[in-house]
């Protein structure tokens, strides 16, 4: 059932466990550290490749060189989003209701400004991708059957075919081929284990390009304009993701980067010229490659600026390379490579950013590991994590770990605005660690968690509570931890194992009991979820299940903790923290817990943001004995 409670603050949200006064408390200077970017990021190029196109909000820009100012390029008054068709005459967007993830599909026509919906209510549709042509797009849905997922190819007029049915959730569509008409997708068992398929779009006969292989993870595919051929990124032939050529007459793959112990985390091939672009992620940060198609030879861009690449894409011609550049000094910057000079220009904006430079300085993050052991084997890992420290202070400052959601996921060094805020305004040393079972470190350290190794994640975060108190710096009696999703999961267990050394948690959309977790996730996830946490059927797994989850062990939290939650929540039903609140309510724990009744699976309306940092930072200060 739902928790009961009184309405503070907004009628949306339904709280408990705090009197009215801390709810209303506000940080007027946390605005200043916003994470929400308003202006505009590059999306794409325009038809001619000579121009850079930016999401203004409302308005598509355009810019042609670095220094000209942002000018229209076209309107379309009710927002701008990806993709555009092929002849930039349309746009396609998918919006949901309240944050339950079934998406419905939009098109909108730019020159009238007309948006029309495409598919009906009490369906998921979504992840539209359009075809070479101006009028057909394939997308997802569960219409056929709430419990899979398929994959449909559509016209503008309305025609529409089911071409694959079980393609799965997290399924992605690489590229479209005009010349060779083949579409080349991918379907996901697993983060680990990915099907490679070309799809004749004319017959819609479907060829698995790694037939009978098992085990291997797919992340981007590529067809190379003027030979039978594609890029595709993998690693099945590497512990990485690397870059491979795939030649579909013969059959055969040749590794091209196998000199590179990272992964490969995005490509772009132009659809004329000579050229592909790439980049790799080297221990969270982003290094800029250019390839040649017809040597398959590359090379990195020198002098490139430390920071995460995001939407990289090189224009048609293979000109010029455009992407955005996150760090955790700035929210975003925009530049372009011409391959030509080999120079790299940044694009400037209208309006760079909503701080003054003058009046604002960031705090960057570093790079450490710190050592853990494994249990049953005494294998010694080094554990990575990011570190923002505290400004300088005459005592040892309290520390924040915050727990990345996934679990296969990696936390990188982008900007975020609450850290910035934590470690400039309340003096608190944020630590993020990547946990055995993120990515980005190789597929083994990726499984590390898989199953029934799952609380090895949280032999990490021991581990990391031990380097605490090894450094002079950090107060080891003042440590709060803080997680989403299976972030939240990972903070909940840390609470069951070790409130004797951490002060408070704060969970957000977290799960709870892993047994009811599978049960209530929607159905065309509960696969893929089975996978990374073991089959809930079996009753050797069933009983480790039980055993691990921070819902059976919650007699051993004993420190105070606040829970967020959607009610709309379709991946982690917002059941998870209602059991938990209410049991940690019975035991006379001190427990916060707030429902936001227009949302899913976290905060992402702005008003329910604000209110969930400031009351964060409320909870923060108390419990970690802020002045």
């Amino acid at each position: 059932m739902i928790a009961q409670g009184v309405l503070y603050a907004q009628e949306n949200l339904v709280t408990q466990g705090f009197e009215k006064n801390i709810s209303e408390l506000s940080y007027p200077e946390m605005g200043k550290y916003r994470s929400v970017v308003d202006y505009p990021a590059f999306v794409g190029w325009s038809l001619n490749g000579k121009k850079m196109l930016f999401n203004g909000g409302k308005v598509l820009y355009a810019m042609k060189s670095h220094n000209s100012n942002i000018r229209d390029y076209k309107n379309a008054n009710e927002g701008f989003r990806m993709p555009l068709s092929p002849n930039h005459d349309y746009f396609l967007y998918q919006e949901d209701e309240a944050g339950n993830e079934d998406y419905q599909l939009f098109l909108y026509n730019i020159a009238n400004q007309n948006s029309t919906a495409l598919t009906k209510k009490g369906d998921k549709s979504y992840d539209a991708f359009w075809s070479p042509g101006n009028d057909t797009f394939l997308y997802k849905s569960n219409k056929r059957n709430p419990d899979a997922v398929d994959l449909y190819v559509r016209s503008i007029s309305g025609y529409e075919k089911l071409i694959f049915e079980n393609f799965s959730d997290d399924c992605l569509i690489y590229d479209w081929s005009a010349d060779k008409n083949l579409i080349l997708a991918t379907k996901v068992i697993s983060e680990n284990d990915k099907s490679l398929y070309l799809i004749n779009d004319r017959t819609f006969e479907v060829e698995q390009i790694n037939q009978g292989k098992k085990n291997i993870a797919y992340s981007e595919a590529k067809f190379i304009p003027n030979q039978n051929a594609c890029l595709i990124v993998s690693d099945e032939f590497s512990e990485f993701l690397q870059l491979q050529y795939y030649d579909v007459g013969k059959k055969t793959f040749q590794t091209i980067t196998y000199n590179i112990p990272w992964d490969i985390e995005a490509l772009s091939v132009a659809k004329k010229g000579n050229y592909a672009a790439f980049s790799v992620n080297e221990n969270g940060f982003s290094k800029l490659y250019v390839l040649d198609l017809e040597t398959l030879s590359y090379q990195a861009v020198s002098d490139f600026p430390s920071g995460v690449i995001g939407n990289l894409s090189i224009n048609t011609n293979g000109t010029e390379i455009g992407l955005n550049l996150y760090s955790s000094t700035f929210r975003r910057k925009v530049f372009g490579y011409t391959i030509a000079d080999k120079t790299l220009k940044r694009y400037h904006y209208k309006k760079e950013s909503e701080i003054p430079k003058d009046s604002m300085r960031f705090t960057q993050a570093e790079t450490f590991t710190f050592p853990s052991v494994d249990s049953d084997t005494k294998e010694r890992y080094e554990i990575p994590a990011f570190m923002y420290r505290a400004r300088s202070t005459e005592k040892a400052s309290p520390v924040f770990i915050d727990f990345h959601g996934g679990p296969e996921y990696q936390i990188r060094a982008t900007f975020n605005g609450f850290y910035q805020y934590l470690v400039n305004e309340l003096g608190i040393t944020v630590i993020v660690p990547n946990i055995r079972g993120s990515n980005g470190y190789g597929k083994s350290y990726m499984k590390m968690d898989d199953g029934l190794n799952r609380e090895n994640a949280i032999e990490d975060v021991g581990a990391l509570l031990d380097w605490i108190e090894t450094q002079e710096d950090l107060d080891a009696t003042r440590v709060s931890v803080h997680g989403e999703s299976y972030g939240g999961f990972v903070a909940l267990s840390a609470l069951t194992h070790f409130s004797d050394r951490i002060a408070c948690g704060v969970d957000i959309v977290g799960i709870s009991n892993c047994v009811t977790y599978l049960k209530n996730t929607r159905g065309y996830r509960r696969d893929l979820r089975r996978v990374e946490f073991g089959d809930e059927r079996k009753p050797k797994t069933l009983s480790f299940l039980n055993k691990i989850s921070p819902y059976q062990n919650v007699d051993a939290i004993t420190v105070p903790l606040l829970i967020f939650q959607g009610k709309n929540d379709p991946r982690v039903n917002y059941q998870e923290s209602e059991q938990m609140f209410e049991s940690l309510k019975e035991k006379g724990r001190d427990v916060w817990y707030v429902l936001a009744k227009d949302e899913g699976h976290g905060f992402q309306k702005y008003s329910n943001y604000l209110y969930q940092r400031n009351l964060t930072v409320s909870f923060l200060k108390k419990h970690l004995i802020i002045e």
